[in-house]
């Protein structure tokens, strides 16, 4: 035992070495015409670059491929830096040069100049090389950590662990030695297109590679025997109908029987298990289910435990299927109706035609509605199916097939498929609509918001909605993830009349969601700055809504001049009904020398009441906007006139005045903004209260916070 014990240890300290080896992993790349052998040790020399220009200062005209070989040395010179680290078995130092955001700036503007002198392969091929040289360090990193394990484990005399130790060792370095092999590949098509000499870390890597297979016969040779297995079949066809016969014999090199031994038998990915005797025979019956129709050898296996004395071994025999078996599917429960989103289930068995002896599990199934997939399922030992989906809306509402079939062709069974009918139900939908229009110099523009519902509340999203004026369509919009949708549309030259109606509409064609529509009516503005401003709402840009001066021009008893100073004073503009011939006309005749206070109570009042009639017609906005205006009317100072304000800028002027319910200022101004500003503004209730809390407002302030 001491014996075998010094055995492992060195075969282990052979192993922790691999990572430490002798020569390098370095490479060098080519010398520049500058370089001489004799200039410098041959350290300086494996790690010197050709002295190209840095790109920094190159001119842009016919430089690219200097460019290019500039950075592929620096590139280079990264791959180098690592492989000498991993060399000196400093894995950290060996990552950082690859890993470090130095590697991906490089490589991404190596890119960028590959593009265009046509070497995009050789910028994938330097990613490439990169990963597999991290990936080479992983593994000889685990390599070394396992092999200090099993030495643990070999000085403790544990003998099961030391093997299954072994046999983890021996899949790390089967990892190892593709990952070398592919490296080696990579490192000679980057030394052809570069022109950067890796000779030295191929070597290098080659050594690694060597050394790891010496390293890897030597755990073969003292943890395990080798394996022998022979096979017999009875034909060289194979069929449900016509099974095949397949025995043999597992034993070691040596003709010792492998005794309750595990073979498998497979075609392709159909698989079954059988066990050795006592004299290490086996002998099985093979009915193909799984198979593929195309797969031309069969295969018999022995893949041991970790803890078994044994390696694994393998033989083929040259196995053909002749035809498929028949099946049938046969449905017990299914869906009779559903609607959107509502599940849609289907229970049955898929039955073989062919006594089979083995499980049926694994046969794949798919629930299909009208030719499109529903649910996938896969069957249990006994060939049972339970799928289980849900509705779509692409499925038109009416009487539908839903059919269970085996999901492949190309199976040694053949495909079968069962059909029941099923009743699409329509689902009714819920469209909303809250149209705006705003006027500019040129324009008019009409935004529309609202959102897509399900009667039941659930938001549909990925749906078009038609946006039109009468019969003229302005355009369609999607839904987004909550139903909602927002889009702003110029309205048609020639609209005539004081309003329109905007219609939103979800037609569902195609689908089992209902149709749906929604329209408002809204005040149609005439094009021109001072009437584009009213009728929008918001004075300066957002800072006042005024849509009150238009009806106070019409009334009797306000004085017309007053009404356009103010007017001027907050936008600028000179007339707020320079458009109206009418308007101004009647507006002409109604002055009556009203005082100052007398005025702004009018305006004030005449707010107010536009406020509530918007609020009985069902206009929550615009109810909360004309009573904004009252409130900015009545507490308004004249010197603040001069200077537009936003709605808070407004609210922070009187914040500091005590005679003002700031509390109130503050709900009416968040209500406002709400009103003029957001997508889905404010619901009748949300305005009646604000309604509510501007008369208390005013009422509280009275006419002396006219100052």
């Amino acid at each position: 035992m001491l014996a075998r014990r010094r055995r492992y240890s060195a075969l282990a300290a052979a192993i922790i070495l691999v990572s430490v080896i002798a020569g390098g992993v370095g490479a060098t790349p080519a010398p520049g015409p500058e370089s001489s052998a004799t200039n410098g040790t041959a350290n300086e020399t494996a790690n010197a670059t050709p002295p190209h220009q840095n790109p920094e200062v190159i001119s842009e005209a016919g430089d690219d491929q200097r460019v290019a070989s500039h950075l592929a040395t620096q590139l280079g010179s990264r791959l180098n830096l690592s492989a000498a680290a991993l060399s000196e078995g400093e894995y950290a130092e060996g990552r950082l040069p690859l890993e470090a955001e130095e590697y991906a700036v490089l490589l991404e503007r190596y890119s960028a100049v590959a593009a265009d002198i046509g070497a995009e392969e050789t910028a994938d091929r330097f990613n490439l090389t990169r990963e597999q040289q991290l990936q080479l360090t992983d593994s000889i990193e685990e390599l070394e950590i396992t092999g200090q394990e099993y030495q643990n484990a070999v000085d403790n005399g544990s003998d099961e662990k030391a093997r299954q130790l072994a046999r983890e060792l021996l899949t790390t370095a089967e990892e190892l030695n593709q990952t070398t092999t592919e490296l080696n590949e990579q490192y000679d098509a980057l030394e052809t297109e570069t022109e950067i000499d890796f000779n030295a870390t191929q070597e290098s890597i080659s050594v690694v590679q060597q050394t790891v297979q010496r390293a890897a016969a030597g755990v073969i040779d003292r943890e395990f025997t080798e394996t022998n297995i022979t096979v017999e079949t009875n034909q060289t066809t194979v069929a449900a109908s016509d099974p095949l016969r397949v025995s043999g014999q597992l034993t070691t090199v040596d003709g010792a029987p492998i005794r309750n031994a595990s073979v498998s038998v497979s075609l392709g990915e159909d698989s079954i298990t059988t066990r050795t005797t006592e004299t290490g025979q086996f002998e099985t019956t093979y009915r193909p289910l799984l198979a593929s129709t195309s797969v031309r050898n069969l295969t018999v296996a022995y893949t041991p435990t970790g803890s078994e004395p044994y390696l694994p071994v393998t033989e083929t025999v040259a196995v053909s299927i002749t035809e498929q078996a028949a099946t049938s599917v046969e449905l017990e429960n299914t869906t009779q109706a559903a609607a959107f989103t509502e599940p849609v289930q289907a229970t049955g068995q898929v039955m073989i035609a062919a006594e089979y002896n083995r499980s049926l599990a694994g046969i794949p199934i798919v629930l299909t509605l009208d030719q499109q997939r529903i649910a996938t399922a896969e069957t249990n030992a006994s060939g049972r199916i339970t799928l289980s989906g849900s509705m779509p809306e692409t499925i038109p509402a009416g009487d539908a097939n839903l059919q269970v079939s085996i999901d492949r062709r190309e199976l040694a069974i053949e495909r079968s498929m069962a059909t029941a009918p099923i009743t699409v139900r329509s689902t009714p939908t819920d469209l909303s609509i809250d149209p705006t229009v705003t006027s500019t110099n040129e324009t008019r523009n009409v935004t529309v918001g609202g959102q897509l519902r399900t009667a039941d509340g659930d938001p549909l999203s990925d749906r078009s909605i038609r946006v039109a004026i009468g019969e003229t369509t302005l355009g369609t919009v999607e839904t987004n993830a909550s139903g909602g949708y927002q889009a702003t549309y110029e309205l048609p030259a020639g609209l005539r009349g004081s309003d329109i109606t905007v219609t939103a509409t979800f037609e569902g064609t195609g689908t089992n969601l209902e149709a749906s529509a929604a329209q408002q009516r809204v005040p149609l503005p005439s094009a021109g700055v001072g009437v584009g401003r009213v009728l929008a709402g918001v004075v300066g840009g957002g800072l006042l809504v005024m849509s009150v001066i238009v009806v106070l021009l019409a009334s009797r008893g306000v004085d017309r001049e007053w009404i356009t100073q103010t007017w001027a004073r907050v936008t600028d503009s000179t007339d707020p009904a320079a458009d109206s011939e009418t308007t101004t006309t009647t507006a002409s005749s109604a002055t009556t020398g009203l005082s100052d206070n007398g005025q702004i109570e009018a305006v004030t009042q005449a707010s107010l009441h536009s406020a509530r009639e918007a609020l009985a017609a069902g206009h929550p906005n615009v109810a909360v906007q004309s009573a904004y205006a009252a409130v900015r009317s009545r507490l308004q100072s004249s010197d603040s006139l001069s200077t537009p304000q936003t709605h808070w800028e407004f609210y922070r002027q009187l914040h500091a005045d005590h005679e003002i319910n700031t509390a109130q200022l503050a709900q009416v101004t968040e209500a406002y903004e709400t009103a003029t500003y957001s997508a889905d503004g404010l619901s009748s209730d949300a305005a009646a209260e604000t309604l509510s809390a501007v008369e208390e407002l005013i009422g509280d302030s009275g006419t002396s916070s006219t100052r």
